[in-house]
């Protein structure tokens, strides 16, 4: 068999050759055509041309590559990637503005149309997505969303406070928001991509905890994460807390209404949610409402010590920035995924995707680290969680000794 018959399409996959393997082939074949002194070398008019064409030839091959790894979820990237999702139903998450309610206060009757506005000390401006009248209560709660796109629109409680439409008519008083706003982000990345694929099954297997994990996933939008538990015997469940025949769901990001309508239109009837979080939720025929109950995951803050950093020549000038925003990617922030709802964030890991990778700092050879749940006591000890926790950090909690 000729050195070249395993180019291309073989048996155990596609192979590139590369462009020195086909310069050889080509002067190969130039010594079986023309006389055994020809003159091949780089110099020579017959050399030259042997390499233009070794050069455009390894051009189609990694043409060809491409076309054969955009099959596979593994290698596909871009457009290839996102369409091979589409075959399971999943999208890609686009440019996405925070979301969360907006609690404006004033005299009872003041009417509040869609497009009024709000911001926060920055500057960053908030819209009223539905409209409504302010009760006898002298207070409402309005789905509001950023202007702009992007995490910055991720704010904390009792942030946005500065009414920015003028107050026609007049009676508004104040504006709030009692909880944080979530779900703002960039436009996805591949490998943010492809790590959901892979928690995603398909929608089409029924009313299954499985199913109902996906549909959250796949449909709720700005959902970072979530799992599902289910009790389907006749018993309290002493595990998961859960009573007999429901199941609960544990969603980090995504607003709770829209969580509510994808567990509604998901779970089987006769079927109870679980969960602190109540919302209710129309019938298609706007004729019965149901109480759909789901959780959020507790949040554990993790500080992360790091110090007797050795590093080489390609350790760049920003490589500390780098060290401290790979470890807020592994760990998860409030507007992340990282380690996953009710997983333990184990020391060896986080520190091996330091050096090894998606993650990986150029340059960085060694280092020693402590973690701590508490910003006190650091120690080497893994960092566990219950079922309805998840682990968080920011790059405020990632400190560098020495």
């Amino acid at each position: 068999m000729d050195k070249w018959d395993d180019w291309g399409l073989t048996p155990r996959g596609f192979r590139r050759p590369s462009y020195m393997e086909l310069l050889d082939a080509f002067e190969y074949k130039a010594r079986e055509l023309f006389p055994a002194r020809t003159n091949l070398t780089v110099r020579s008019p017959l050399g030259l041309m042997l390499r233009i064409f070794a050069w455009f030839t390894s051009l189609l091959f990694g043409v060809l590559e491409d076309v054969y790894n955009s099959r596979f979820v593994d290698t596909a990237v871009g457009t290839s990637l996102f369409n091979l999702g589409r075959i399971i139903g999943q999208r890609l998450l686009s440019n996405q503005r925070a979301k969360g309610y907006l609690r404006i206060t004033g005299a009872p009757g003041i009417y509040i149309p869609e497009g009024w506005l709000a911001s926060n000390q920055a500057g960053l401006l908030f819209v009223v997505v539905q409209d409504g009248t302010i009760g006898d209560t002298g207070m409402i709660d309005l789905a509001a969303q950023a202007i702009e796109p992007g995490e910055d629109g991720n704010l904390p409680p009792n942030t946005i406070t500065t009414i920015v439409n003028p107050v026609i008519p007049a009676g508004v008083e104040k504006v709030t928001n009692p909880n944080k706003f979530a779900g703002g982000r960039l436009r996805e990345t591949d490998e943010q991509f492809r790590d959901r694929y892979y928690k995603t099954v398909d929608k089409a297997g029924g009313v299954n905890a499985d199913a109902i994990r996906a549909a959250i996933l796949q449909d709720v939008e700005g959902c970072i994460d979530a799992e599902v538990f289910e009790n389907d015997t006749d018993f309290y469940d002493e595990i998961t807390g859960l009573p007999p025949h429901s199941f609960e769901a544990v969603v980090f990001g995504g607003l709770d209404q829209d969580i509510a309508a994808v567990i509604k239109e998901r779970k089987a009837g006769g079927i109870q949610t679980f969960g602190d979080i109540a919302i209710m939720v129309p019938s298609n025929s706007n004729r019965q409402l149901f109480e759909i109950r789901f959780n959020r995951p507790a949040p554990v803050p993790v500080w992360v010590q790091i110090w007797d950093l050795v590093t080489d020549k390609n350790f760049p000038n920003n490589g500390l920035d780098l060290v401290r925003a790979a470890v807020v990617d592994y760990i998860g922030s409030d507007t992340s995924g990282g380690v996953g709802i009710g997983q333990a964030l184990r020391y060896k890991w986080l520190s091996a995707a330091l050096v090894k990778g998606k993650r990986a700092v150029p340059g960085l050879l060694d280092f020693e680290m402590k973690i701590s749940a508490d910003g006190v006591t650091f120690s080497y000890a893994n960092i566990l969680v219950s079922l309805r926790q998840k682990v968080v950090t920011d790059e405020s909690k990632v400190i560098f000794l020495g």
